[in-house]
């Protein structure tokens, strides 16, 4: 173990990264597309729509604005306009009809906001409603699925454009758990659906804005990979904060965030969102998440996916990679609460071990070694993935129990007593 004036350093403290969404609108597109970024040809599909007008069915409440009239279709540069004029002479036109106004979709109620404003409440974005828990009541069932009373909270943000006028919001039966009855509290997180409706769960996200934790890869797409939170709104990974290109099905250990833009995304570079604070003291024994392997400092470890850890360099004696759990032991618990970690136990319980892999060796080269506690470091490391010091302590363990033999001029090993 280095000493103190040795001790690897973090290099990373107090990096201020403002990672920005890489598709906020899709090019093209007549209007602002919806998380997360689905393309304009892709047609959303709702559980209920185009439902019949059989009894009982409850037709989605946004969906009520009448159809808009198709266009006639004309022929040149006139367009439309030629199908509602009739030609006197070459290039001259005259008017024969009135064109239809286009149906336009009512419009928000601003007066609405200015209302909660009145009563005290400030207007939220729509991450900081979807993260939240809310406690709401069951106001109706339908074939659909139930309907909840929206929150004043919700009724009065930006989101109060996608809430109905009766301020109820679907609770799909998919996102229900067991079949919650008219008049029953229920709790609930809001998002958004296939379609840019707002709609709620039952089910509880993995990790809320500003947690760090394992999730796991939905789908990659052109724009970064999508991760199951466990809601329906899943959360992006922008290339720009992957640290590894992760497959479908990978699990990545990722910090949750609001973008420029106002919406959730995930981003790899984790170091500066770890907690200092473990419960942790030295000789505890402690798993970890790898998550980023420096070839100056060492192994990065997340410890219980959410705290500071290091391996030296110098006890690294085999190779990991990203997403590797490891286990290891505390060997130092520093003044800023990072742990540095040892992969190893202490000398009096691994030296045994070591000494049953120079014996391994032995015994597969006919109890003969032409090296001995002079050999090189780094062939030893490559060799039998310990330091030259374990080397030596394990050497000299076998030497003082009579198993073997070291010629010290020729630097070499002779197995004198087997097992």
């Amino acid at each position: 173990m280095n000493n103190e004036n040795d001790t690897p350093s973090y290099d990373f403290d107090g990096m201020d990264r403002k990672p920005s969404y890489p598709c906020d609108a899709v090019e093209g597109a007549e209007e602002k597309s919806a998380y997360p970024c689905d393309l304009p040809e892709e047609k959303a599909s709702y559980p209920c729509d185009d439902i019949g007008a059989a009894e009982g069915a409850r037709p989605y409440p946004c969906d009520t604005a009448d159809k808009q009239p198709e266009k006639p279709k004309g022929k040149g540069r006139r367009g439309g306009n030629a199908a509602l004029s009739r030609v006197i002479h070459s290039g001259v036109f005259e008017r024969t009809g009135k064109k239809q106004p286009e149906a336009k979709r009512p419009a928000y109620d601003r007066t609405k906001e200015r209302r909660g404003a009145d009563r005290g409440f400030k207007s939220k974005s729509p991450e900081s409603i979807y993260g939240r828990a809310y406690t709401v009541r069951i106001e109706d069932t339908s074939d659909v699925g139930a309907f909840v009373k929206a929150p004043d909270e919700v009724l009065f943000s930006e989101l109060g454009s996608k809430v109905q006028n009766s301020g109820e919001v679907l609770l799909p039966f998919s996102e229900q758990i067991g079949r919650p009855k008219t008049g029953e509290m229920v709790t609930v997180h809001f998002y958004d659906d296939k379609g840019g409706r707002l709609a709620c769960t039952m089910r509880t996200p993995y990790l809320k804005e500003g947690e760090v934790g394992i999730l796991k890869v939905a789908q990659v797409t052109r724009i970064g990979a999508f991760l199951d939170n466990g809601v329906p709104k899943q959360v992006l990974l922008p290339f720009k904060e992957q640290i590894k290109t992760p497959s479908e099905g990978d699990e990545v250990l990722v910090w949750l965030y609001t973008d420029k833009s106002g919406r959730q995304a995930a981003s790899m570079r984790v170091y500066g969102h770890l907690s200092k604070n473990s419960p942790y003291k030295e000789d505890d024994r402690v798993k970890g998440f790898v998550y980023e392997i420096n070839p100056k400092l060492g192994i990065f470890v997340a410890v219980d996916n959410k705290y500071y850890g290091l391996v030296p360099l110098n006890e690294t004696f085999k190779e990991y990679s990203y997403g590797d759990e490891l286990e290891a032991r505390v060997a130092k618990v520093r003044e800023d609460g990072k742990l540095d970690l040892l992969v190893r136990d202490k000398l009096y319980k691994t030296v045994n071990e070591d000494a049953d892999v120079i014996l391994y060796e032995l015994k597969r080269n006919n109890g003969f070694l032409p090296y001995g506690d002079r050999a090189d470091a780094e062939f030893i490391e490559e060799t039998y993935a310990m330091s030259k010091n374990q080397f030596k302590r394990a050497l000299g363990h076998l030497y003082k129990n009579h198993i073997v033999d070291i010629d010290r001029k020729n630097d070499t090993v002779r197995l004198i007593l087997s097992e």
